[in-house]
């Protein structure tokens, strides 16, 4: 084992042992039986098939040449696993570091990418928020639903920008490569929006997202002691997903918790209840992607200081220039 990625592994250890020593994960202890960790368990299949249907979403958005799915699932992997660590879903430009070492993908059609993928994922959200709120209008803020489809159709309007104006408006911006890198950044993911390549991923997104109600569903029929309808499953995962996508602390974590209580609580649970099967709830879909991420960086670069090199060779030669 190389000493960098040893290096990398006791400060991520450090990091998830100063995260499950916190105060928030105390409850566990005192509600959580083995129902709870059968159906931590049986949902694990669906978080491989979850990420390996992001690795081919990833790898579709990429486009031109073809990325190896393996090498993608790597990619979202360390994304997902690292996200419990860093925060404000800064791992997501792993993905795009990686692929640059590992596949050859230029970091702006990876990143373009990324934008890709969190545009179709928003707009996800926002129709699950509004079936939420036609099923439970009193529960579901529809302040925070209209926020998304808002941001949403935001970003796809301006895909559809002509390319000229925003071309002469990246052109603007200071030290020439990096205006360079935004506007192929901007010109792949207008010509991704037009394709039919974007209803593909679109279309692969809601397969990921159905994966991910299954998730939250199994794990409530095996581990839950109320009988929950669809439509409370519904609600737990519109209030748990929003949680998540709040950047406040790394992994989503607390607004998940919180997103979970309220949504358990109006399905019937008490607080007492609530706490720990949202908390385990959350930590099963972290903990495997983690350890995976884990493993991978044992044997592969990240692609952080490769590109960090980079970026100081062309610095140094705009000075010298």
């Amino acid at each position: 084992m190389k000493f960098s990625a040893l290096i990398k592994i006791v400060l991520v250890g450090a990091a998830m042992v100063f995260v499950f020593n916190s105060p928030m994960f105390a409850p566990m202890s005192k509600g959580v039986g083995p129902g709870l960790m059968w159906a931590a368990l049986a949902v694990q299949p669906l978080i491989v098939i979850g990420i390996l249907i992001y690795a081919f979403r990833h790898a579709l958005l990429i486009g031109g040449a073809r990325v190896p799915i393996s090498v993608a699932f790597k990619a979202v992997t360390l994304a997902q696993g690292l996200n419990l660590i860093l925060p404000a879903r800064s791992s997501e430009i792993l993905k795009a570091t990686y692929l640059r070492d590992h596949a050859d993908v230029p970091l702006s059609a990876a990143m373009s990418a990324i934008v890709l993928e969190r545009t179709v994922d928003i707009l996800i959200v926002a129709a699950l928020g509004t079936l939420g709120l036609s099923v439970f209008l009193d529960v579901v803020d529809y302040r925070i639903v209209l926020v998304l489809t808002v941001m949403g159709g935001l970003v796809l309007v301006c895909a559809l920008f002509p390319a000229r104006p925003v071309q002469a408006l990246t052109r603007l911006l200071p030290w020439g490569r990096f205006s360079n890198f935004v506007e192929r950044v901007f010109v792949h993911f207008s010509a991704t929006v037009r394709s039919p390549v974007f209803y593909q991923a679109f279309a692969l997104g809601i397969l990921g997202w159905g994966i991910a109600f299954g998730n939250i569903y199994l794990f409530m029929r095996v581990g839950g002691n109320i009988p929950v309808e669809a439509s409370g499953i519904l609600l737990i995962f519109v209030l748990t997903t929003i949680g998540s996508g709040i950047p406040a602390l790394p992994g989503g974590l607390g607004t998940y918790e919180a997103g979970a209580v309220v949504a358990l609580k109006a399905v019937g649970y008490s607080f007492g209840e609530a706490l720990p099967l949202a908390i385990v709830l959350h930590a099963t879909q972290l903990v495997l992607p983690l350890l995976l991420a884990l493993v991978i960086l044992t044997k592969d670069r990240m692609g952080l200081s490769s590109l960090i090199a980079d970026l100081r060779t062309s610095m140094r030669h705009s000075r010298d220039s």
